[in-house]
């Protein structure tokens, strides 16, 4: 399979910006440049760090979590859209912040 981006370089230019970010507690906002980056870059459909984009509304992740990208066309009626975050919320994580990601979620328990 080719490795294809969530946003084609089409659609990266629409205004509105065709997806929005849910977050855990239901609430959504406009995207962050570098989230726009990160949706735009192309990845191959089994790559694990593609873009995780929700197919409903009440969707929730692996981990129970509401949180993801999502169509803004399939916002529901009344979900206020806030504005994008100054600072990437989704910004690449160092190798101890992964580490204290991964114990967070109980998938690699702390060293003693």
């Amino acid at each position: 399979m080719i490795p294809r981006p969530v946003v084609t370089p089409a659609e990266s230019s629409a205004i509105p910006y065709p997806y929005i970010y849910v977050e855990s507690d239901g609430t959504a906002r406009e995207l962050h440049a570098g989230e726009r980056e990160y949706l735009e870059t192309p990845y191959h459909p089994a790559d694990g760090a593609r873009p995780y984009v929700k197919r409903d509304y009440e969707t929730r992740d692996g981990w129970g979590d509401l949180a993801g990208f999502y169509l803004r066309a399939k916002l529901p009626t009344g979900i206020v859209l806030r504005s994008a975050p100054a600072d990437n919320p989704n910004k690449p994580m160092s190798g101890s912040e992964l580490v204290a990601y991964l114990e967070r979620k109980g998938i690699r328990k702390r060293s003693s």
